[in-house]
């Protein structure tokens, strides 16, 4: 028995021993030119100053002219078209639609690459210069017929209006409220839902139409919430797996209120700021356990 039992314990030990051998082997790098004894861990791969730098200023650059270059490419294939479109938020305007949602994805992709204390003053910065380009719009007649030449497709007709902020400007300020107030994570998914779940809500709700939601002045269909809700869910369940069902649901519900209180007339917020600020408010409860 005391035979047994010493070798018993010996196989422990020699498990142990392997077990401790391989847990060494993925955070030390022992080299042949180290001195006996003397063993080197190597940590997160450092890049000069230099290339460090580099690549920041051309995120910054890089950013910036693609979120211009979908706003053109897309403004380019509306003015390809030959059949008028009436610009309202009752019309389906595919391109608009289009637009929001690239514009958003582009964000999102974005999030992965640039780091957040670059995302944020970026962000900022950007929309500051899109509320100077708004007062250019209401000062100079030429800054007015250039922005419409370029961007008038994508506008509404209530846009168009030297006076009137357009939706993009309210994109832009809702994305950088949520990325400098919560957690990246929570900021890309609020972004995202805002691409995908507002133009859906638009597109399903007005070619499929059907009952209407009682409280929202009759602008909103239930389908149209349906849709919304549902893509929400997918984006959640896509870009935050950990969140479970739950949190997944409640990404889509807090969404729709948010999509569907933007159509009462005693809320004054744009809905490109309702929606990811109150989806990011929502999951940033749920995360610490309020939900």
């Amino acid at each position: 028995m005391s035979s047994l039992y010493e070798n018993d314990t010996d196989s422990i030990y020699e498990a142990d021993s392997r077990h401790s051998f391989y847990s060494e082997q993925d955070v030390v790098n022992e080299t042949s030119t180290a001195s006996i004894g003397e063993i080197r861990v190597d940590g997160p791969k450092e890049y000069p100053p230099i290339v460090t730098l580099v690549y920041h200023v051309s995120i910054m650059l890089f950013a910036p002219i693609l979120v211009i270059c979908l706003q053109l490419l897309t403004a380019s294939d509306c003015t390809s078209s030959t059949k008028p479109q009436q610009n309202t938020s009752s019309s389906l305007h595919y391109n608009r639609r289009i637009q929001h949602a690239l514009t958003g994805l582009a964000f999102c992709l974005l999030s992965y690459v640039i780091p957040s204390f670059l995302a944020k003053p970026l962000l900022a910065t950007a929309t500051t210069l899109f509320y100077l380009l708004h007062c250019a719009r209401s000062k100079s007649v030429t800054v007015q017929d250039n922005y419409l030449k370029l961007f008038g497709k994508l506008l509404r007709d209530h846009e168009k209006k030297p006076s009137q902020i357009s939706g993009a400007f309210w994109f832009m300020l809702g994305s950088a409220i949520v990325v400098c107030l919560f957690p990246i994570e929570i900021a890309r998914t609020s972004i995202t839902c805002l691409a995908f779940g507002d133009p859906l809500a638009a597109i399903i709700g007005i070619k499929c139409g059907g009952p209407k939601v009682a409280f929202c002045s009759g602008s909103k269909t239930i389908a149209g919430c349906l849709a919304c809700f549902w893509s929400c869910y997918i984006v959640a369940a896509i870009l935050t797996p950990d969140l479970g069902p739950k949190g997944f649901f409640v990404t889509g519900i807090a969404a729709t209120i948010m999509e569907s209180l933007s159509a009462l007339s005693c809320i004054k917020i744009d809905d490109n700021v309702l929606i990811p600020a109150g989806t990011a408010l929502a999951l940033q409860w749920y995360s610490d356990g309020f939900l």
